[in-house]
């Protein structure tokens, strides 16, 4: 029944981390001590706003110390904190803060004419008003809400609640395994779950400091981050680290690392060979969703099996399911469920009442997947991903992985596309690491498409393949097919 702003900073004193390093922004350095006053000073601001218990709080901010700042102060005040991209496009910006229907935004002030609601800048946070105290709060009381990544429509809010942070760190934060000597850094962004618990809940829990960077870095600007504050704990996705490996010191400083932690979209088989010949068992694959706050099946470090996202994270429970709602047999494809104490669906608006899960009530994913006889777990991607050719369901990420094998190939993705005469085919989108001219492209082309045929079924190999420069995909850097598509319809029309 502890207020998990309290919660923090009562640890943190208890065990003597206040003068630690706790964040390093550019070249500043804060420590424990200064996170928890920074927090007191946001918390003063606010309450001279009059917010408090149940107010929403959107935090327009990008990553750095004010963040954290806004963060924690609103939830010392009983507020929910609710962050959002700070580089949104204007357009979306304002749609977020609609959805969000907040009392407060915490904003820089060149923003400030994107909301409706009174903007607080971050100068405004180091506030002389009086400290308000912690608010009385219990385990289940609102502390904030994530948006969802809005992949298959507009986004949602989904509420965790003061008690979820600590369950979220005993089951993915203690799979990675954070500690008071890591030093951790988070590619994605703290205005996401996966983020949040990356860089705020799990290493101020465990003592460990946290490299925050407030613009997004290129690879290579990642790498040296990593190299410069001796990070042990690194979080990506599949697509930025395969980014990574075409940059000449990856293979060295990746492999420093004690643990690399990939999430966000499948990890191709390809690409997980080439990490795990040089992190071997300290490559983590997770999974989980804005829904639950974290991941919830991790492949490593103690079991692991290659190509499988590993076992579910206790206390989190999990089925595969078919058309019908019941439980497949182990090794048949289905839908995967979820069930445990943090899972908070998606509302439409910040001002609607938080929907909560029972522990034991299952949450339908919209995930396609395979669990094997020792209850490790496939997942293939989402349902709405898996594309029909021949009156056959075919799974778009067992022919990237085919692509993305070539040495050429830095990533790819593939949808079907409806041709005029009703027949559905399959066009491949292939980046590439280096440019080609037009006979080496019709080569690499005809490479591409051999290998599918010789390893996949006749209706999984594409018409063609399409060098792009880049893939579409949404901030967290999940591809969007429904985009995808309509590119390949265009393509297919020419």
């Amino acid at each position: 029944m502890t207020n998990f702003a309290r919660k923090l900073a009562d640890t943190a004193l208890s065990r003597g981390w206040l003068e630690r390093p706790a964040y390093f922004v550019d070249d500043s350095v804060h420590r424990f001590e200064d996170v928890f006053a920074g927090a007191a000073r946001a918390a003063a601001a606010f309450n001279a706003r009059g917010l408090g218990r149940g107010s929403r709080v959107l935090i327009a901010l990008p990553d750095g110390i004010e963040f954290i700042w806004a963060f924690l102060g609103a939830l010392r005040i009983g507020a929910v904190a609710v962050p959002v991209n700070s580089m949104f496009h204007p357009d979306e910006m304002t749609r977020a803060a609609s959805v969000a229907a907040p009392a407060a935004v915490v904003a820089d002030p060149e923003f400030a004419d994107r909301f409706t609601a009174p903007v607080i800048t971050p100068d405004a946070l180091a506030s002389d008003a009086p400290v308000p105290p912690y608010a009385v709060v219990h385990n289940d009381t609102p502390a904030f809400a994530a948006f969802t990544s809005g992949t298959t429509g507009g986004p949602k809010l989904c509420f965790h609640t003061h008690g979820d942070p600590e369950i979220l760190a005993g089951a993915a934060g203690g799979a990675v395994g954070v500690a008071d000597g890591d030093v951790s850094y988070s590619v994605p962004r703290m205005n996401f779950a996966y983020g949040l618990g990356n860089s705020l809940f799990f290493p101020l829990l465990a003592g460990g400091a946290t490299v925050l960077t407030p613009r997004r870095l290129t690879p290579g600007d990642s790498l040296a981050v990593l190299e410069k504050y001796g990070v042990s704990v690194f979080y990506s996705q599949p697509t930025f680290f395969a980014h990574m490996l075409g940059h000449p010191d990856a293979r060295r400083v990746l492999g420093g690392l004690r643990v690399a932690v990939v999430a966000g979209e499948v990890l191709p088989e390809s690409l997980e060979r080439e990490l795990r010949g040089i992190l071997g068992p300290r490559l983590l694959n997770v999974y989980g969703t804005t829904e639950i706050g974290h991941a919830l099946l991790a492949n490593g470090p103690a079991e692991m099996r290659e190509f499988t996202l590993g076992r579910v994270l206790p206390p989190y429970r999990l089925r595969v399911v078919d058309d019908h709602g019941l439980p497949v047999a182990a090794g048949v494809e289905g839908r995967l469920e979820v069930a445990g104490p943090t899972i908070g669906p998606g509302v439409p608006s910040g001002g609607d009442a938080p929907v909560r899960l029972r522990p034991d009530e299952w949450y339908a994913t919209s995930d396609a997947a395979v669990v094997d006889a020792d209850g490790f777990v496939r997942v293939h991607g989402r349902l709405d991903d898996v594309e029909i050719v021949a009156g056959i369901n075919v799974h778009p990420t067992e022919i990237e992985d085919r692509l993305v094998a070539h040495p050429a190939v830095e990533e790819a993705a593939v949808c079907a596309v409806r041709r005029d005469s009703g027949i559905s085919v399959l066009r491949a989108f292939a980046v590439l690491r280096h440019p080609v001219d037009a006979a080496a492209g019709q080569t690499l082309r005809d490479e591409l498409l051999a290998s599918c045929r010789t390893s996949l079924t006749w209706y999984k190999v594409p018409e063609d393949v399409t060098f792009v420069a880049g893939l579409p995909r949404n901030p967290t850097g999940k591809l969007l097919r429904r985009v995808l598509r309509d590119l390949a319809a265009e393509d297919a029309l020419r």
